[in-house]
């Protein structure tokens, strides 16, 4: 028998060879045993190195290191640990058993050399996990290709018996106060010498290892010398500890890079949860940029749909504010070294600085070469890595520094389609899958009315629960700089110096602290209604100011508060079911600081409040806070106001109304009828912005409901950031040249019918100076379609119309827009659109905007 401490001496791993030369170890803490005997063990061509391994030696070594990786869940990871190196011999072959005790857990692996052969095939593994008798409650997920599934409490009964399930998973006993996680590390980044794994349950508390199922069965060809993932343990006497255990970052390589100044971790933008096709629009992801850089967020991610033409110009103009730009990419685009060593210099070369690259859904030994090559091609070129559609992190964080995020996670997205998730299972990810590393959950998603399952206060809390090196906020523009709760995110930082779990349990409640020198964030989310008691005893000496977010009007509003805070004092936060709240704390409280604020976020405005207007044809004020104040325009309201200069503005509208509706809008000589967008609930506030022309001095803004349900109107600001008016072409039956036809949908004409030989043709476009100009296309389409454009005989532009039809049954009824970029000339000029090898999308018609 071999016996294996840890550093501290309260883990112990021991492992015992059997009559017949096979291995059984069992791990204990603190005296009680948290892994019972269990089977190690590989099968292979070689041989079988489960049985009849004949010792030789023994190999003693001890870790002590620390390391610093630009975002991860601490600043400093320590690395501390015992290692017993147990060397055999079989089948002509060394096989060794690697095994490292840590404070908080253990982790082993295989390793075999032989002589005269450079590849062998693995046919099974013969690794279990026995866990304690006295752990009864489980947090299994069931496995599928993308880990996009509930935590499920489980019992250790018949109905887990042979089935697959994801790591990590989780394991409690309530006797004992002890928490186990099992998992693998070092994976990924081993360039495709494994498949990753999952655990197959049975009902006598073993999880053995299983191949990926893409492997269909078959042996795993890899490579000599051999090393095995690492299978590890997690062995934690509280969450606390569980939340900070790093095992699996210390089990994987240091990193490749030795210049990492250009990975920031990051808060960013992202339009695809408000509007799935928001990434075409060049003009709309410019505003986001300027949102990011006026609230001082570090990127703006752009999903599917962006195109080519523009991407090189957004990057510089998002650079010249300091916000990062990712792209979002299929990695199918990139499934071959030879498409990837095309695609990634190029979006490089254009200025982007990080990829997400979704649809992996597969644990194929060639899948994770796929990551490897990836991964090595985007440190090459200063590219930041968010993996989505993919499997777990397992540590190789380390490894890469570049590694951000990764999904492997059901996120927000999952709203579009299902009622999940809901609030339990965002209070049991924070102690199963955050832990092994950092998730792109996609958090505040909270104006899905259909399905809405947690509070304000819930969502405003989730991005300080959750761990990621890019935070993409699922938070369209129109709603954050209308919502209370965009303060607290503004609070947040991009990265912290540690974590600490302040209480929780899984399913039930999380509360989390995560921290810097001189601030400190707690996020708090609920399941259940509940009292949670906060202790502030990491604080220092002295007195301290908080600014507490907690949700009001049931959960559909926020509140905040400030008060003074000392280390003795303990927080009592009343929380909703499916509640939460936010906390920042920090010696004293500084107003909010704008960053660059121009374009879309101009500081040159005027603010209007609705609480001054008055009141017409049955219109009533209302208030919905001491902060927030305005009216109901049940009929008409008037604005007083002043300008300084004859010119075009941006009048911004923030209001709530629960359906569409239409509103006249008139100002001296202009009026307009404008269709306004519903904000999902009468609490919910969006922006809707308008270009209208003001002559200097007094003018009155008159409003007036036209139909659909009563909105109620918070302020107006009016902008002074030199808008242009669209030139807009709508569809005539000159347009069409080849074939096509022409149809009237809801008194807009349509042209349908175009492809192969049928194009649209817009031959007397004027503009009034020559330029760069914004192509914005009026459309409609049930499919995705290709495209290609020219601007009198200038270069063709190739790119392709996304569906409009969502996750909906495909229809050609809902009008979406997409954005190109065109040099014109001054005066008149030819506009093109055709497809010389399939059809069209329905054309409604262009806009032209100067860029």
């Amino acid at each position: 028998m071999w016996t294996l401490d840890s550093p501290n001496k309260e883990l112990k791993v021991m492992i015992e060879q059997q009559g017949d030369g096979s291995l059984r170890y069992c791990v204990s803490k603190h005296g009680k045993k948290v892994i019972e005997e269990s089977s190690m063990g590989i099968c292979t061509d070689l041989g079988d190195f489960t049985e009849g391994l004949l010792f030789e030696k023994e190999e003693r070594d001890s870790i002590q290191e620390e390391y610093s990786i630009p975002v991860g869940k601490k600043e400093v990871y320590t690395n501390h640990a015992q290692e017993l190196a147990l060397c055999f011999r079989a089948h002509e072959s060394e096989f060794t058993v690697r095994l490292r005790a840590f404070d908080d857990g253990m982790a082993f692996r295989y390793e075999i050399r032989t002589s005269g052969k450079d590849t062998f095939l693995v046919k099974r593994e013969n690794t279990e996990f026995r866990i304690s008798e006295n752990c009864d409650k489980l947090w299994l997920q069931d496995w599928i290709p993308t880990y996009e599934g509930p935590y499920n409490a489980r019992n250790w009964d018949k109905s887990i018996n042979g089935q697959p399930f994801g790591m990590p998973s989780l394991f409690f006993s309530e006797r004992d106060g002890e928490w186990i996680m099992l998992n693998e590390a070092n994976v990924i980044n081993t360039n495709g010498s494994y498949c990753s794994c999952h655990l197959v349950g049975n009902e006598n508390r073993c999880m053995s290892v299983g191949f990926a199922p893409e492997e269909k069965g078959k042996p795993v060809k890899t490579r000599l010398p051999f090393q095995s993932p690492w299978r590890y343990a997690v062995a934690a006497d509280n969450l606390d500890e569980l939340v900070n255990s790093t095992i699996n970052y210390n089990l994987n390589p240091p990193s490749v890079i030795e210049d990492t100044s250009w990975i920031k971790p990051g808060r960013a933008l992202w339009s695809w949860w408000e509007d799935m096709n928001g990434a075409q629009l060049y003009l709309e992801s410019r505003n986001y940029v300027d949102m990011a850089a006026a609230y001082g967020f570090e990127g703006l991610t752009l999903d599917c749909g962006w195109d080519a033409c523009w991407v090189k110009d957004l990057c510089e103009y998002a650079h010249e504010k300091n916000v990062q730009i990712w792209i979002w990419t299929a990695m199918q685009r990139l499934d071959t070294r030879e498409k990837a060593e095309e695609l990634i210099p190029l979006w490089a070369s254009w200025g982007v600085d990080g990829l997400k690259i979704d649809f992996f859904e597969n644990d194929s030994q060639h899948t994770m070469w796929q990551y490897n090559m990836l991964a090595d091609l985007m440190i090459q070129y200063k590219l930041m890595i968010n993996f989505h559609g993919s499997v777990k992190p397992m540590g190789e964080g380390r490894t890469w520094p570049n590694f951000m995020t990764a999904e492997g996670i059901m996120g927000m997205e999952h709203y579009q389609w299902s009622d999940l998730p809901n609030s339990l299972h965002n209070c049991t990810v924070p102690f199963t899958r955050n832990v092994a590393g950092p998730m792109d959950y996609t958090p505040t998603a909270f104006s899905n009315l259909k399905n809405r399952n947690t509070t304000m206060g819930h969502q405003l809390a989730l991005p300080v629960v959750f761990d990621s090196g890019l935070t993409n906020y699922a938070l369209a523009l129109r709603f954050m700089e209308g919502w209370k709760g965009t303060d607290f995110l503004r609070r947040t930082k991009n990265h912290y110096q540690g974590v600490k779990v302040l209480s929780g349990y899984p399913g039930d409640h999380a509360a989390i602290l995560r921290y810097t020198d001189t601030e400190w964030l707690i996020g708090v989310i609920t399941s259940p209604k509940k009292v949670v008691n906060l202790s502030l005893d990491f604080l220092g000496e002295g007195e301290y100011e908080a600014e507490i977010y907690e949700d009001s009007a049931k959960g559909e509003m926020i509140s905040r508060i400030c008060r003074k805070v000392r280390a003795e004092d303990v927080l009592e936060l009343s929380l909703l079911a499916n509640g939460g709240a936010g906390v920042y704390i920090t010696r004293k409280l500084e107003p909010l600081s704008f960053g660059i604020c121009s374009g879309y976020m101009s500081d040159r405005y005027t603010e209007y409040p609705g609480k001054d207007a008055k009141m017409l044809q049955g219109s009533e004020k209302v208030e919905w806070d001491e902060e927030t104040a305005g009216f109901v325009l049940n009929g008409a309201a008037e604005i007083y106001g002043k300008a300084e200069e004859t010119k075009n503005y941006s009048l911004r509208l923030f209001y709530a109304a629960e359906e569409p509706w239409v509103m006249e809008f008139t100002c001296g000589n202009f009026t307009a009828t404008v269709k306004m967008p519903a904000s999902t609930a009468i609490r919910t506030f969006i922006t809707h912005e308008i270009i209208i022309p003001v002559n200097a001095g007094d003018f009155t803004f008159r409003m007036k409901r036209i139909s659909g349900k009563a909105p109620a109107v918070w302020k107006l600001k009016l902008i002074d950031n030199d808008p242009f008016i669209p030139i807009a072409y709508g569809i005539r039956e000159e347009n069409l040249c080849g074939g096509g036809e022409i149809t009237c949908v809801d008194g807009t004409a349509v042209a349908t019918g175009l492809g192969w030989d049928a194009e649209l043709r817009f031959n007397e476009v004027m503009v009034p100076a020559a330029g760069r100009y914004i192509l914005r296309i009026i459309y409609a389409a049930g499919d995705c379609r290709n495209i290609s454009i020219q601007a009198n005989d200038g270069e063709v532009i190739n790119t392709y119309l996304h569906s409009t039809s969502g996750w909906e049954f495909p229809t050609w009824e809902y009008v979406g827009e997409k954005e190109v970029l065109i040099d014109l000339q001054e005066g008149k000029n030819r506009i093109r659109m055709f497809n010389d090898h399939g059809l069209i999308s329905h054309i409604r018609g262009i806009e032209l905007i100067a860029k």
